[in-house]
């Protein structure tokens, strides 16, 4: 069993191998001398000027395929399919009396726009949700993987709905297939490979509409070929700003039978009703409700019928209240790295579970460990447990990019878990999830191997009550042994000041016992204590939060000691205010539990990604006050 476990651990670096020499091989870069396609032809187009070898990318999970996409998707059902509901309306004006923004120099309204045949890269996004068929625009990107599709954020948040989500190349209603149907990629869940900044989640659609931008991978169609390799694509452009001389607008509006476009130029457009950031505006007739994710293509070749793409129809408004002015978020660098995490298959920010700061203010205990698979190909990311004041015992599952998809209750509020006083997570069982260790008040010390979804399925009790693990202040588990590389060691800070390492922990209790510290008064003012490998060494470090608000990381700590110490926090009177501390693996950048995550007297959760010889970048994870 503990062969699988470090099987498992195997696969998440072999994945972070290859996610991270993907993003290196990309930052920075443009993706430049994109395919042409003509505008009417159905011939396939080869790209050029994209890497010739793709970065490794861990294969899909083909739950949905083209198969079941032509099927489901056929012509009557896209033909009856409604416009994703925007709020976009074709007269002016949200409301009576409030006015709608004109692009500088154009009037309220732009120059007329035209129905034409289309174009085969651009298309329509249709999803099926349970209120029924819906679609957006969304056109096709160039790629290392030929597989990579550009549309609006509120098109493809999880929030708009799951379902059968397919990408169909220059629909219209007289040829509504002439490329076939390209499904989007799902993973093991089913659920579709959609790269939405977190931002946008957390923020939600008026406050985070400046990342109201989505990138989606499709799968093949029927026949095998990529969607970029049948159609062409267009170039991503990034980092350009917001005013162009000359941008046409492509959408698919309402029950249309075939797309609109428009040539003007875009200007930037500063909202004024506390909604943040700056966005592309432009005036063109009749971009009404569908054409959300349309693209905004600059120098545009009508001969090859492909542009670089400095934006999409969406954000401020999701895309502008009016059918006549159409918005976009700014192509910014935060773009050009949420189509890098695209290429290179990074798991895709979920919108996070996690309660408010108010709500985490009861959580009096907390530990992370691996009790839930991750759906794959993303690579397996820690989970979180707390102990609520009221006894309930909760399992957040951990998705990368510091977000948890996943609420479960592991146990009801009771009176029992309430005795509770410190929690800690390791493989003692040796199976392939993660075991709780649990100290009572009673002095008691249980055992709950292989905790998972389904909850707890026993309890071993491996120390007795009225012991001296009354004096018990705080413990961790983590590798703190080099006899073998499991983590089922048990560091324990007493009463009294004393550190002592329990080795090799199993349903029959520890297997020797070593004294780090003896008995000291300065040890007593430990407040906390958190397992981590901050340094890379597959061993276990110890971080240490003092009572003066100071934080100590001990590398590679074993049955020998201490083997120095880093300062990684100087006395902090914020840092006396951090209730609970715990380390894991909870963003996306590696495979190594060396982000440190702390919960705030205030409720607040913050988590420090990435932690070394220094503490990483903080990020609010759920913030404190109004």
């Amino acid at each position: 069993m503990r062969t699988s476990q470090l099987h498992r651990a195997g696969r998440r670096r072999a994945f972070l191998i290859a996610a991270v020499t993907a993003l290196l091989a990309l930052c920075g870069t443009l993706v430049a001398g994109a395919g042409t396609a003509g505008a009417t032809g159905a011939a396939g187009v080869s790209a050029s000027a994209i890497p010739v070898t793709a970065p490794p990318r861990p294969p899909g999970v083909p739950r949905w395929t083209a198969s079941a996409a032509g099927k489901f998707w056929t012509a009557r059902r896209m033909l009856a399919a409604k416009p994703f509901p925007d709020g976009r309306s074709p007269t002016a004006g949200k409301a009576a009396g409030t006015s709608t923004p004109s692009a500088e120099g154009t009037g309220r309204t732009g120059p007329s726009s035209s129905h034409f045949g289309g174009l085969p890269m651009i298309g329509r996004m249709y999803m099926q949700t349970g209120s029924g068929a819906y679609f957006c625009t969304a056109s096709v990107i160039n790629s290392p993987h030929h597989d990579i599709v550009l549309t609006a954020g509120h098109c493809m948040d999880a929030r708009a709905g799951g379902g059968s989500f397919a990408f169909v190349p220059q629909w219209t209603a007289a040829t509504p297939q002439p490329y076939g149907v390209f499904p989007v990629a799902t993973d093991s869940e089913g659920r579709s490979r959609v790269w939405i900044d977190g931002r946008y989640y957390d923020r939600g659609r008026v406050r985070g509409a400046p990342w109201d931008t989505a990138f989606v991978q499709v799968g093949a169609r029927s026949d095998g070929k990529q969607v970029q390799d049948v159609v062409g694509g267009n170039t991503l452009a990034t980092g350009r700003g917001a005013v162009f001389p000359s941008v046409r607008l492509i959408g698919y509006p309402g029950a249309d039978s075939q797309p609109l476009m428009c040539d003007n130029q875009t200007t930037l457009y500063t909202p004024t009703d506390g909604t943040p950031g700056s966005y592309l505006q432009i005036a063109c007739d009749d971009f009404r409700g569908g054409t959300s994710g349309g693209p905004f293509l600059a120098n545009f070749d009508p001969n090859s019928g492909t542009g670089d793409v400095v934006g999409d129809i969406g954000g401020w408004d999701t895309g502008g209240p009016t059918a006549d002015v159409s918005y976009s978020p700014v192509f910014d660098s935060s773009i050009q790295n949420l189509y890098d995490a695209a290429v290179a298959g990074i798991a895709p920010a979920r919108p996070n579970v996690l309660p408010g700061a108010s709500t985490l203010a009861h959580a009096t205990l907390m530990t992370s460990g691996y009790f839930t698979p991750t759906p794959s190909p993303d690579p397996d990311k820690s989970d979180l447990i707390a102990r609520w004041s009221d006894g309930e015992l909760t399992l957040y599952r951990g998705a990368g990019n510091g977000r948890f998809d996943q609420e479960i209750q592991l146990v009801a509020p009771n009176s029992t878990w309430k005795k509770a006083v410190s929690l800690t997570a390791g493989d003692f069982a040796g199976a392939n999830t993660y075991d709780l260790l649990v100290r009572w008040t009673d002095g008691s010390l249980t055992l709950f191997p292989d905790v998972d979804a389904n909850g707890l399925h026993r309890q071993i009790r491996i120390v007795r009550s009225g012991t001296l693990w009354q004096h018990e202040v705080a413990m961790t588990a983590g590798r703190y042994t080099t006899d073998d590389r499991w983590p089922d060691d048990l560091i324990v800070r007493w009463s009294d000041g004393e550190i002592t390492l329990y080795r090799n922990i199993d349903s029959t209790g520890p297997h020797g016992t070593v004294r780090l510290e003896a008995p000291n008064s300065i040890w007593t003012h430990a407040a906390s204590l958190a397992s981590a490998d901050f340094t890379g060494t597959d061993e276990s470090d110890l971080v240490v939060r003092w009572s003066d608000g100071s934080l100590t990381l001990y590398p590679d700590a074993d049955q020998g000691g201490f083997h120095g110490e880093v300062r990684l926090q100087a006395a902090s009177p914020r840092w006396t205010h951090a209730r609970v501390t715990l380390a894991g693996d909870f963003t996306s950048t590696d495979t190594r539990s060396d982000d440190y995550l702390v919960r705030w007297s205030d409720g607040g959760l913050s988590l420090y990604g990435d932690s070394g010889s220094s503490l990483g970048t903080e990020t609010v994870l759920a913030a404190a006050g109004p």
